[in-house]
């Protein structure tokens, strides 16, 4: 595993399992305080059901304003323009990435946990060559009226979202899953819930199963 550049952003990377060209493309982006290291390790389960699959892992671009050792992909504090202002870096990133590595948005996947989580969302609904599917551990939808308004065309372009939440998250409520998956579904994402009972802010092994088996129904191997 080493780190590796596409547009503004770098982070961990992982080649193919199976060697050769990547057939898809998993991005995983960490959470508040945290950097591309901190989930970088989920690349090897994944990795079992996609030998094919690449994975990267970016660092998000700002300091965190409360943790200098780790970085946000933006304030947390600033939860409606936040988003907006760092969409456009991973997006280009996500870009370079797949032509970097010459796949289709069809087979690439934008995973995160947390805040990068809400990234994961704010990004894969609005690229303009979206993701084939997106997952969102312990995240939320935090800006949606421009969703709200979408024709109906653009809306059957949508992919398709797997939310995972921990029913004891003290940090990201539990109940931003319900409000989410609602708001999703009000303009036509085909939405998967996963309640993790018991869980806090995290992901566990039945979390990261049932991620895995969702990509599964969409990405090639």
């Amino acid at each position: 595993m080493a780190d590796r550049r596409f547009g503004e952003l770098s982070g961990p990377f992982v080649d193919p399992a199976r060697g050769g060209k990547p057939s898809s493309l998993i991005v995983i982006l960490h959470g508040w305080g945290a950097d591309g290291n901190d989930l970088a390790d989920l690349a090897y389960p994944f990795s079992l059901r996609f030998p094919g699959a690449a994975f990267f892992v970016p660092h998000a671009p700002e300091l965190c304003s409360m943790n200098p050792a780790g970085r946000q992909w933006f304030d947390i504090e600033d939860r409606v323009t936040g988003p907006v202002v760092a969409a456009p870096v991973i997006e280009a990133a996500i870009a370079a990435a797949a032509g970097a590595l010459e796949l289709e948005s069809n087979a690439i996947a934008l995973t995160g946990f947390s805040q990068g989580g809400m990234m994961s969302l704010h990004c894969g609904l609005r690229m303009q060559a979206k993701p084939t599917a997106i997952v969102s551990f312990s995240g939320a939808l935090l800006v949606y009226d421009d969703l709200m308004a979408l024709a109906e065309d653009d809306r059957q372009s949508l992919p398709p979202v797997q939310l995972v939440h921990g029913t004891q998250d003290l940090v990201v409520p539990y109940e931003m899953m319900d409000v989410s998956a609602g708001i999703l579904r009000d303009v036509g994402v085909e939405v998967t819930c996963i309640p993790r009972e018991g869980l806090g802010h995290g992901i566990d092994a039945d979390a990261l199963t049932a991620a895995i088996d969702f990509l599964a129904l969409h990405l090639p191997a």
